[in-house]
């Protein structure tokens, strides 16, 4: 074989394997938090300090009990929104309307409807976590502790 035959394999962030690899540390980035700080897959906060905010629109229960099914007439109408995909936000509402029919949605678009739930609906993490984990078809401890 003659080395002037051999192909360099692109390793940034943007090629194939770059990007691969890139998945690799951070889903075992977040296995080391799960290992170390196991609290994050019984609904406690990363950083204890949190624990006690206060959410301005529906607050999670105190024992959230991760399998407990939610109840409609108790969410909130931007709650109820947010779970059948109809925020006006074409991404997040895709993102459930997908999870609500395919039971899988990929990480990129779950990490927006997140962030969308928690930053401007102001809806505890937690809430939001016991719906994609009631949703999912696999359910993972790592993917949904971290959602």
């Amino acid at each position: 074989m003659l080395k002037s035959n051999l192909v360099k394999v692109e390793g940034s962030g943007v090629s194939g394997v770059g990007r691969w690899t890139q998945e690799i540390a951070w889903r075992d980035f977040y296995i080391g938090i799960l290992a170390s700080f196991p609290r994050v897959s019984m609904g406690r906060p990363y950083l204890e300090k949190f624990s006690t905010v206060v959410w301005e629109n529906h607050q999670a229960p105190e024992d959230p009990g991760v399998g407990r099914a939610s109840n409609d007439n108790q969410d909130g109408e931007s709650l109820q929104r947010w779970k059948a995909g109809q925020t006006g936000v074409p991404i997040v509402d895709a993102t459930m309307r997908c999870i609500n029919e395919m039971g899988w949605v990929h990480n990129r678009t779950r990490m927006i409807t997140a962030m969308y739930l928690t930053k401007d609906l102001m809806i505890d993490w937690r809430v939001g976590e016991r719906v994609i984990y009631l949703l999912s078809l696999i359910k993972t401890v790592v993917i949904d502790a971290l959602w």
